[in-house]
């Protein structure tokens, strides 16, 4: 290939690349290539995946034909799990650069060829630039003060610790997540972790999702890497934030070795992402990955207990001794709200200034880009903010006599919050250190970007969560945001607020950039009064795109609903049914229940037809719900061509849908026991769960060819002992197999010696099991061994196991157990879990424990959560601790009694940006067709 960008089409004819005609033969004929490559190659999808370090998706999106480009990275790595040399890798590429597409003028997106990844070793990377907060200065600058202060370890250190040294030394995986409360030292924490135990690792630091998706993709990520995801929400919200995370946890639960942290706010990040979902939710991916075997939460709180106070203290006064008074300055300003690392690096302080409104520390123009800001993040722009965006919304917020002049005000004014000096040499920071903006990190020559400080963001949005935002701040949203996902997240807060054209407007232009999934919310609004044409319900079918089945599922049932046939007969024209992902079985099966339900039967008969022979038969949970749905829908020539594909290539490891696909199979199909025989065959047999899992599943299906296979590999040899729970389940299906041979050999292996005391729940399970088959040694030993080893330190968990051993009557193994220390060792930061155990031991008689623990909790208790303290209160006033109760009343505090704003109702036209109502408008009326 030259520099000349023309290619050869298939009769060798030059073409010129911008021919929409000649990419789409130039990109059947790369796909044809990779299909040949791979049947040559003997390998199937399974295999294939495994080998080249992709996710399921990207590699059918690469192999099938679709919209959707592959990278060169996809198509390299496919390449060199094939075996292919450097002759078929030139000319493979070759095929592949005539197959890329420019970027089209007409819709907005960001550059996603490449991938720009800071890499530095761990020991060469500052705190600074891993964006650890840096302590304020207890005054104006004197020199001489280090960037961070001394460390105080507490106990969340010690957990980041031990998830994180076994994957060091190449053991599982980990992603270890810290969440909690802006400011608390959850980035510190990482910091410190990694400098002590990896400081040679190379630190893989990528800016944001997309990056995150081509670094995994590009297989940068691997043993002897850590991964850095510091404010998590930048990867984990956006429009490859989906992909990216499940190319993450197929890494992770594949491969050994591999090392990645992050940190996340509780509220609203943590409890929105992992929130159980339904059909389509848009954080399905990401909430597979931090709920994955893989992932670890650590949970750094916002207050420090009496004792850890004390350890401060200590500390402080030996900085201060050497001259820096910052923790002692903490500590002090601490004392009232309890908030002493958050006063360490000057979040409260920030906060004040900020509401103590304009004219005080921030002149007018600096509150009016700060409070811009702020709306926009709270409104759902949750990408970095362009400078323009931020100098409208401020400039028509402004009293026109306080509007700034010149062209390159808003440089002047974002400089000085981004980095707190002024051209007058006066400060906007606090204390020469904590800015109320940053520039967050970005590729090289990127345009400005800015994000307001997290603890303002956190601290501010409870405060203004009904405020509308100002008419100046909502056209300069339209204007200047370019990201899919925020512009949905904001035209849905637009129509909460009644603001239904400027709604209309941000829907219009998430639909033009490419999101997949919003045009039905558009065709929703557009009712039969405001598009008595169907002029906007037409467009939206013209234009949503056609790639996710969920997408397309949501409008055509719309559609359907509201009887806009018109529309139905555009949507329909350009054959949703061709060109939807067909990877994602379970949405295929909804999406075809919802086409059949609509009455387009010939679209459904296609898109089954086209999902049964191109599909990912390898999701064994997909397929299952996409086989219910053919076999519902009498689509029988497609089940069976989706059953044999499925037999032949699903993943058997995955346990959770493999008992449930072979019931299906089992029932209206002829080829269960190859299924059966393949997963008995292949399943790691040292895998407790998976193999009472598979062996209860074959069991009740009758597949006793398969059971056979199985019970010749001796799981009863192999499988690991240190799940109690996994291994009382196998006794439970091997006694039903009438394998009592097997179940003693299990037994004498050491099942009691060797079981996990972290699950009182499960220990229970093997304790009641080894008692019905008369291990009375085994029993008492797992009991002892319960009392004298497992971890006091969840008062959760220790009430389940002291309930269940009082049951048995085993009060010598409750007395070995409290003489540990529980009462004074036990954590009681969750007031629920101390309150509950602090009934259980008065109910037991065990009163110096109650007292010990009431006196405990009384201080130390997090009383932030109203709903756990009064928990707590009932569990103190009930045993009797009358003062233990008035300390913690007197700890709680007032339950915010902000005024609760009364909802407008909103009229059927809505309201215009300033309140007022809108009155009649239409699509037409828009000027958006």
């Amino acid at each position: 290939m030259n520099g000349t960008e023309q290619c050869g089409d298939a009769t060798g004819r030059g073409v010129d690349v911008e021919s929409g005609e000649a990419l789409s033969r130039n990109l059947v004929k790369l796909r044809e290539r990779l299909q040949d490559l791979r049947g040559r190659s003997g390998l199937s999808m399974q295999q294939l995946r495994l080998r080249a370090g992709l996710g399921r998706t990207t590699l059918s999106q690469a192999l099938n034909h679709g919209p959707t480009h592959p990278s060169w990275g996809t198509v390299a790595a496919i390449a060199k799990a094939v075996g292919l040399g450097p002759e078929g890798l030139d000319e493979l590429h070759d095929l592949w650069k005539c197959s890329q597409p420019p970027s089209p003028p007409s819709v907005i997106s960001a550059d996603r060829t490449g991938v720009y990844v800071h890499e530095q070793l761990i020991a060469d990377v500052g705190p600074q630039a891993l964006e650890v907060h840096r302590a304020v200065l207890a005054a104006p600058d004197p020199g001489g003060y280090p960037f961070l202060t001394s460390y105080m370890p507490r106990r969340h250190d010690d957990e980041i610790r031990t998830h994180l040294a076994p994957a060091l030394s190449g053991g599982e995986s980990v992603l270890v997540m810290l969440t909690g409360d802006s400011a608390t030292g959850k980035t510190r924490a990482l910091f410190e972790a990694l400098t002590d135990l990896a400081p040679q690792r190379r630190l893989l630091r990528p800016s944001g999702s997309s990056d995150l998706l081509h670094l995994l993709l590009q297989a940068l990520f691997g043993p002897g890497t850590v991964l850095w995801l510091n404010e998590a929400q930048r990867f984990f919200y956006g429009h490859d934030a989906e992909q990216a995370a499940a190319e993450l946890r197929q890494r992770l639960v594949t491969t050994p070795g591999l090392v990645a942290v992050g940190t996340l706010w509780t509220d609203p990040y943590w409890e929105e992402l992992t929130r159980p979902g339904r059909t389509g939710d848009p954080h399905g991916q990401v909430r597979g990955l931090l709920d994955c075997s893989a992932a670890r939460r650590v949970m750094v709180p916002d207050h420090f207990s009496d004792s850890e106070l004390v350890q401060w203290h200590t500390m402080a006064q030996a900085a201060e001794v050497d001259g820096d008074r910052r923790l002692a300055d903490a500590l002090r300003a601490g004392a009232a709200d309890g908030l002493v690392v958050q006063h360490l690096s000057g979040g409260p302080a920030l906060l004040a200034a900020y509401r103590s409104g304009p004219g005080s520390h921030f002149n007018h123009v600096e509150h009016a880009v700060l409070t811009a800001a702020l709306d926009a993040r709270r409104l759902g722009h949750r990408s970095p903010l362009p400078a323009g965006l931020l100098a409208d919304a401020a400039a028509g917020a402004l009293h026109p006599r306080r509007r700034p002049s010149g062209a390159a005000w808003a440089e002047g004014v974002l400089t000085a919050l981004s980095t707190g000096e002024r051209d007058d040499g006066r400060r906007t920071d606090i204390r020469h250190t904590l800015t109320a903006m940053h520039r967050p990190l970005t590729r090289p020559g990127d345009e400005a970007l800015f994000e307001p400080a997290d603890y303002l963001v956190q601290h501010v949005r409870p405060r203004h969560k009904d405020r509308p935002g100002t008419p100046s701040l909502w056209h300069a949203l339209l204007d200047h945001t370019r990201d899919a996902d925020d512009l949905v997240e904001l035209a849905t807060s637009a129509r909460d607020h009644g603001y239904l054209t400027q709604a209309v407007h941000l829907w219009h232009k998430a639909v033009l950039v490419g999101h997949p999934t919003c045009a039905h919310a558009l065709a929703e609004l557009l009712d039969e009064a405001k598009d008595p044409q169907a002029h906007g319900s037409v467009w939206a079918a013209r234009h949503t795109p056609l790639r996710d089945p969920d997408g397309v599922r949501l409008l055509v049932e719309v559609l359907a609903e509201t009887g806009r046939h018109t529309a139905m007969t555009a949507l329909m024209r350009r054959m949703p049914e061709a060109h939807v992902d067909c990877d994602d079985a379970e949405s295929v099966a909804h999406l075809l229940m919802r086409l059949r339900a609509a009455g387009q039967d010939v679209a459904a008969a296609r898109l089954a037809a086209r999902a049964a022979k191109v599909g990912d038969a390898t999701d064994a949970g997909g397929s299952f719900d996409l086989l219910e749905a053919l076999r519902t829908l009498g689509l029988d020539e497609a089940y069976h061509v989706l059953a044999v594909r499925t037999a032949r290539e699903a993943d058997t490891s995955d346990m959770a849908f493999t008992p449930a696909l072979l019931a299906e199979l089992n029932a209206y199909s002829p080829i269960a026991a190859n299924l059966a025989i393949r997963a008995a065959a292949s399943i790691d047999i040292g895998d407790t769960t998976d193999v009472w899992l598979l062996l209860d599943a074959l069991r009740e299906e009758g597949l006793h060819e398969a059971i056979t296979v199985l019970l010749r590999r001796q799981p009863e040899e192999h499988v690991g002992l240190h799940e109690p729970e996994a291994v009382a389940w196998l006794v439970d299906v091997l006694d039903q197999l009438d394998q009592t041979e097997a179940v003693h050999t299990l037994f004498d292996r050491g099942a009691a010696t060797f079981a996990d005391l972290s699950d009182p729940d499960a220990v229970s399970l093997l304790l009641r099991t080894l008692l019905a088959h008369q291990r009375d040694a085994e029993f008492t030993a797992l009991a002892t061994r319960a009392a004298e080893e497992t971890d006091i330190s969840d008062p959760a968990l220790l009430a389940e196991l002291i309930e269940f051993l009082h049951q048995l009557g085993m009060e010598a193994e409750i007395t070995t157990l409290l003489d540990r220390g529980v009462a004074a060792r036990t954590d009681v930061r969750d007031p629920e879990s101390v309150g509950r155990l602090i009934a259980l031991l008065d109910k037991m008689g065990k009163y110096e424990a109650v007292a010990l623990l009431a006196h405990r909790a009384a201080s130390d208790t997090d009383v932030t959560d109203p709903d756990g303290a009064a928990w707590l209160l009932e569990s103190l006033e009930e045993v009797g601790q009358i003062e233990a109760t008035r300390q913690v009343l007197s700890r709680t505090p007032p339950r915010d009694v902000d005024e609760v704003p009364v909802d407008t109702p909103v009229d059927r036209w809505g309201f215009d940006l300033d309140g007022t109502p809108a009155g009649h408008w239409t699509w037409d009326d828009l000027g958006l067709s």
